[in-house]
């Protein structure tokens, strides 16, 4: 009953390890007001603007394994095999950075744990084709604007969906539909001041 029933405590723990914001603690200490930077999310992109890479590199790597820790682990002592509740486990962790409550449920956008989430559900694979995308995006225009970026990283999502279709149809792993929506829809949320403005 109790291996039956561990999603739902590892959900949870995923999800107080994602609200964890490295990023905005950093930024205490060094008396930066990531709300000031740029688009004010308090990610690791804007601490990295604000105090070069020395901290801005951390952050983002924290960010990163908030995705990965500590689901891997729980699949790794056999905690966790379905497929099902290892998506739901790795969205838990996305949605804990991005409506974290340390910020009074107002967290960041949750690019950085998205990639490590899907380290988790695919390896290298998904991570490798958004962020192919995202690199050639940044390198065809070095300076971008906060709408440019969250367009981009929309796009890139959409053309993951492409993966994430021949994965599901041809090789049965639904469960990665179940991440790649949720992952979308708080991408969308998150991103949605860039993209349509105030509602």
């Amino acid at each position: 009953m109790y291996k039956d029933n561990f999603w739902i405590i590892a959900m949870i723990i995923q999800f107080l390890s994602g609200s964890v914001m490295y990023s905005h603690i950093i930024a205490r200490m060094l008396k930066i007001d990531l709300t000031k930077v740029r688009d004010g999310n308090p990610g690791s992109t804007n601490l990295w603007r604000a105090a070069g890479w020395k901290f801005g590199l951390p952050a983002l790597l924290l960010d990163y394994f908030k995705g990965v820790f500590p689901l891997i682990i729980f699949i790794w002592t056999g905690q966790i095999s379905n497929g099902f509740f290892v998506s739901l486990i790795a969205l838990s962790g996305v949605l804990g950075h991005a409506f974290s409550p340390m910020l009074k449920f107002k967290g960041g956008k949750g690019v950085a744990t998205t990639f490590g989430a899907w380290t988790v559900l695919t390896g290298w694979e998904a991570p490798t084709i958004l962020g192919s995308f995202l690199t050639i995006f940044s390198l065809l225009k070095p300076k971008s604007s906060p709408r440019e970026d969250s367009v981009k990283y929309i796009l890139g999502l959409f053309i993951l969906a492409i993966y994430v279709t021949i994965k599901s149809f041809i090789i049965k792993d639904w469960y990665l539909v179940i991440f790649y929506i949720g992952s979308l829809l708080i991408a969308f949320y998150k991103n949605k001041k860039e993209l349509v403005g105030d509602i």
